[in-house]
């Protein structure tokens, strides 16, 4: 029997550009929660950056369950139409949102979105983790997020600054439209892998002990990332000026994924993985103590982009522990139930300290997460 790396099949073109291009316009909201969170928080003046944070908390929650759903039964269920029911959420979750006349009603709205960006990002991540060229393809996805890090900075803030929370949103649901378009370019036939779906789903234990991992070390980014808008407002920085510093991130997203698809095909992943965690535990005690928006303007981007970097040299160690995608898919769960936490843990801690509670939080949540990464990347580095 042919070994299982053995077995998987090239993704081809088409298919590389409809699940990138599908996943990006349906995540369009998680990717610039940072913006959000003022766009939410100018909307509704009279609420704490811990309820704001919990609206954050919600969404990125529901992605989390949904995930971890879809990554269990993923090679057993019709994906196109997982992608086709999903986009529908996605869609109704941004219109509801325009429309939400106070929180709960946001995060209601939210969580219908977050339901089907998660159902989204498990499948499509399975997906790729099943190809041959699945570590170059996790590189051009999160290249593809550089591009949506220029984008979306340069016009949420016009937008926000005009029509407040309902243009943000509104901004969102037209981009979520366009996952119609991409489903139409993605064919996917089943059958060239029916001895990969025949396999058992991933049993070990250092793959999951890294997930985690994963979750803490997403807890820290997202939740110090989450309230670097606020921080630069703290600072006197103007929400315009914001979005062209979050762009100068996407512009560095771009092109260090590519990198790293490069190096990790052919130097492993353990090295990179905790260089990468080391200058985003730097950055994160940084940014909550910076009293100078220089230092704000150069510590930012580089915070921003690091997870988009990782997460190649990650999936593809999970890729090479569960050729069936299983394993990998179940990454955008733990990622983003850290992300789910790390809104609201730092808004309160922020309400309670300040913001240079942030740091300290930080800095202890990387430390006990990067020991269980660890255990994995280097098993993976092995194979």
């Amino acid at each position: 029997m042919s070994s299982p790396l053995g077995l998987q099949q090239r993704i081809p073109l088409n298919n590389q550009i409809g699940l990138i291009g599908l996943l990006l316009c349906a995540f369009s909201s998680p990717l610039i929660m940072p913006l959000n969170i003022i766009a939410i928080s100018e909307k509704f003046i009279e609420a704490t950056n811990g309820q704001v944070g919990l609206i954050a908390t919600f969404e990125t929650l529901f992605i989390s369950i949904s995930s971890i759903i879809l990554s269990r039964f993923v090679n057993k269920i019709n994906r196109k139409k997982i992608f086709f029911i999903a986009s529908l959420f996605v869609m109704s979750g941004n219109f509801l949102t325009i429309f939400a006349p106070e929180l709960n009603f946001v995060i209601i709205s939210r969580m219908i979105a977050g339901l089907g960006s998660g159902a989204i990002v498990a499948t499509v991540v399975a997906t790729i983790a099943r190809g041959s060229n699945g570590q170059m393809t996790f590189a051009l996805l999160n290249s593809g997020v550089g591009v949506m890090g220029i984008m979306l900075p340069f016009l949420l803030p016009i937008i926000i600054a005009s029509n407040g929370m309902e243009g943000a949103y509104s901004l969102h649901f037209l981009i979520s439209l366009f996952t119609f378009f991409f489903l139409y370019l993605i064919t996917l036939d089943d059958s060239k892998n029916d001895e990969i779906n025949s396999m058992e789903s991933y049993k070990g234990a250092s793959g999951w002990i890294a997930m985690f991992g994963t979750a803490l070390i997403f807890l820290a980014h997202a939740g110090i990332f989450s309230f670097s808008a606020k921080i630069g407002e703290s600072l006197g920085i103007s929400v315009t000026q914001i979005g062209y510093i979050f762009m100068s991130g996407g512009v560095l997203t771009i092109f260090g994924p590519l990198i790293a698809g490069f190096i990790g095909q052919r130097f492993g992943s353990l090295l990179p993985c905790l260089l990468l965690v080391s200058v985003l535990l730097v950055t994160g005690v940084i940014i909550p103590n910076i009293t100078s928006p220089i230092i704000f303007y150069m510590a930012v981007p580089i915070c921003g982009m690091i997870p988009m970097i990782l997460t190649p040299f990650y999936l593809g160690a999970m890729a090479k522990l569960d050729p069936t995608g299983g394993l990998a898919a179940a990454h955008p769960a733990f990622s983003t139930m850290g992300g789910a936490a790390g809104p609201v843990v730092m808004g309160y801690v922020s309400d309670w300290q300040g913001f240079t509670g942030i740091g300290w939080v930080v800095l202890i949540v990387i430390l006990l997460g990067a020991p269980l990464i660890s255990i994995a990347l280097l098993e993976a580095d092995k194979k």
